[in-house]
């Protein structure tokens, strides 16, 4: 194959793979309005689970505090790896079962966000 060819194939494969990711983003729209015009935040048959949940959306400033309730060689436990200012937030999510202040604070820097469509095929 000649270096024009593999390029001009690569253009079109390029174009098809961009109509193809609006075609599926048009679907999940679709399914979420049609859905939510419904009330429905679950549908589930033997083939199919989807549901609609608000997305989780951190304040990373609202977490200050917790720099009162651990050590820092916890806190550096706490961060995401190699971005050192940022909290695993799976990591915290464990923390709130700690109770208390911490998980107060924790609490408080989540709010809901834009609510987010999932669709899980079972196999």
């Amino acid at each position: 194959m000649s270096l024009k060819a593999a390029l001009d194939t690569l253009h079109a494969l390029e174009l098809e793979k961009s109509e193809i990711v609006d075609n599926i983003g048009k679907l999940k729209w679709e399914i979420q309005r049609t859905m939510e015009e419904e009330g429905a935040t679950l549908y589930e048959n033997k083939d199919w689970k989807v549901e609609i949940k608000p997305k989780k959306e951190w304040n990373e400033d609202a977490l200050v505090p917790l720099r009162e309730h651990y050590s820092p060689e916890e806190l550096e436990g706490l961060m995401n790896k190699p971005r050192p200012r940022t909290y695993n937030k799976t990591k915290l999510n464990k923390e709130v079962r700690k109770g208390g202040e911490v998980r107060r604070i924790i609490e408080f820097a989540i709010s809901e966000g834009a609510p987010e469509l999932t669709i899980k095929a079972k196999a």
